[in-house]
């Protein structure tokens, strides 16, 4: 026999309050390096026009270590989305096994 309707939400909430739900990854050290752009431009003011641009600001961090590489650059065309990347490798010091980019499917930038 089941529970009414009522009865299996009363039942249901007391579950869902002893669940401590996580999503644990395990990274090998130079296996993964996380990239994105941070969605936040950063103003670079020009001291002899006082125009001012936006910078675009690339992010990327390593997935064991949570070592971070911060970048930016004036648009996220993909020259400087490939710049942004020969900087970071060389500030690691080398170059990850995979590096993972969020939400391919809208980075306009690779196309």
């Amino acid at each position: 026999m089941g529970y009414q309707y009522t009865q299996f939400r009363v039942y249901y909430r007391r579950f869902v309050k002893k669940l401590k739900p996580s999503m644990r990854q395990t990274h090998l050290a130079g296996e993964k390096m996380f990239v994105d752009y941070s969605g936040v431009t950063m103003p670079i003011h020009n001291q002899r026009t006082g125009e001012v641009e936006y910078a675009q600001i690339f992010i990327a961090v390593l997935g064991a270590s949570g070592y971070t590489f911060v970048h930016a650059t004036p648009s996220q065309r993909q020259e400087d989305f490939i710049y942004s990347h020969v900087k970071c490798y060389g500030f690691f010091g080398g170059v990850p096994r995979v590096a993972v980019p969020d939400n391919l499917k809208k980075c306009h930038h690779l196309q």
